[in-house]
C-alpha cells in the first residue's frame, strides 16, 4: 500500500522487559557461584545438588607422610596440616568418599582434574 506524503512511519514500540528469574544476576540457577564454601569439603559437598557444578580442580594432600607448617603474611601466622596416613588404603578410603561426591555433582559435560604426585597417583 502507498504511504501517504507527510505520513508519520509506524514506530514498533520495544517489547516490554521479561520477568527476571530467581537467581537474577548469579552466573547459576543451581548454586551460588559468588560465595566460598567454608568447612569440610565432604559436608558441604553433600549439600550441593546433583550436576551443578562444570569444573572440578582438587589439589587435596599427597599422601606425602610429611607434616607441613607456613608462616603467613604480615603477622606471620602460622598455618600448618599433617599429610599423613596409615598406609596408601587409608589415604585412598580418606578421598573415596570425596571423589564419589565430586563426581556426584559435577554435570555431564563437566571436567574433573586432580591434582597429585607420585606420592597418590600409583
Amino acid at each position: 500500500m502507498p504511504r501517504k506524503k507527510n505520513a508519520k512511519p509506524e514506530v514498533t514500540p520495544p517489547p516490554a522487559p521479561a520477568a527476571q528469574p530467581p537467581h537474577a544476576g548469579r552466573p547459576s540457577a543451581l548454586v551460588d557461584t559468588r560465595v566460598i564454601y567454608c568447612g569440610d569439603n565432604l559436608e558441604q559437598l553433600r549439600k550441593l545438588p546433583d550436576a551443578c557444578i562444570d569444573l572440578v580442580y582438587i589439589d587435596p594432600p599427597f599422601n606425602s607422610n610429611r607434616n607441613y607448617e607456613v608462616f603467613w603474611g604480615e603477622t606471620r601466622e602460622k598455618r600448618a596440616f599433617d599429610d599423613r596416613h596409615a598406609s596408601t588404603q587409608a589415604y585412598i578410603e580418606f578421598m573415596r568418599p570425596r571423589c564419589v561426591e565430586l563426581a556426584r555433582v559435577l554435570k555431564k559435560t563437566g571436567s574433573f582434574y586432580y591434582h597429585c604426585d607420585w606420592h597418590a597417583s600409583h
